[in-house]
């Protein structure tokens, strides 16, 4: 397999979680335990370092981040991506058109690389579970491997239809009713793949329906490239992009940090020497 490079889509604006103070992926969303090193004891869990950590633990040796006009906040956080120890680099997107333009825009400096997609509105746990989906790709041979979680929420997310062997047979964005169970939220794509997004693109009329990747993904399918699905049993998938998603990650945050009753019983009970 060629060089891994992440690929972060974040120019959007973020308009479902209302007026917040700043871009949703740099939103802290609970505290963790810093390095020993570190000069603080606790740092913020933000979505975006999520991916760039989990990106690096996958063996992508660089990524690319795509922002917009309001994202220059996203840029100050992250910086150059020392800190992950990944190299980062930033895309402009000056006209919103949708996720697969966004991406596109990174085709120039993406080559032969193999991408591993994210979407850094999101957290995905455990921390592996990119690593587990690049390694799967790499034996695979295929063009496209999607990342499946199973949701109750289909009408949120890209569904994804499989066969009954479990090949990718079709792909359905957002129904209001459907019986599928699989959404995608991860991808590694080969440079087949980059460059069949870029000429389906360039063949799109401006000022028609809104271009999603799943139907990017369907047409690849139809077109003859080789699709395959990874079930991340044991991994869990959590938008941020609304209010109520975005707090139920935080509660879940929190209970995970929150200390055990023998511990609160003896912070109840330690008095200062």
């Amino acid at each position: 397999m060629s060089e891994l490079v992440g690929l972060l889509p974040a120019a959007g604006r973020g308009l479902r979680l209302g007026p917040i103070p700043c871009s949703k992926e740099i939103m802290p969303l609970g505290f963790q335990p810093a390095p020993e090193d570190g000069r603080l004891p606790w740092r913020p869990v933000t979505a975006i370092e999520s991916h760039l950590r989990a990106l690096r633990a996958a063996g992508a040796g660089r990524a690319v981040i795509v922002i917009g006009e309001t994202k220059a906040d996203v840029v100050r956080y992250v910086g150059d991506g020392d800190q992950y120890g990944l190299p980062v680099a930033y895309v402009y997107q000056r006209h919103l058109r949708g996720m697969p333009f966004a991406l596109d825009l990174a085709q120039p400096w993406l080559g032969q690389a193999t991408v591993l997609f994210a979407m850094p509105d999101t957290l995905v746990h455990p921390g592996d579970t990119m690593a587990r989906l690049a390694g799967h790709h790499a034996v695979s041979g295929a063009d496209v491997t999607l990342g499946l979680f199973r949701t109750v929420t289909p009408h949120k997310f890209g569904m994804v239809e499989l066969g009954g062997a479990g090949q990718v047979v079709g792909f359905i964005d957002k129904p209001a009713r459907t019986h599928l169970e699989w959404m995608w939220g991860l991808a590694a794509w080969s440079p087949r793949f980059t460059r069949f997004l870029h000429d389906y693109l360039a063949g799109q009329p401006g000022g028609g329906p809104e271009c999603v990747l799943s139907d990017v993904f369907a047409a690849a399918l139809a077109a003859g490239l080789r699709i395959e699905a990874l079930a991340l049993a044991g991994s869990h998938y959590h938008d941020i992009g609304t209010p109520e998603d975005f707090q139920s990650v935080v509660l879940s945050l929190a209970l995970q940090q929150a200390p055990t009753p023998a511990e609160n019983l003896g912070a109840a009970t330690t008095t200062p020497g």
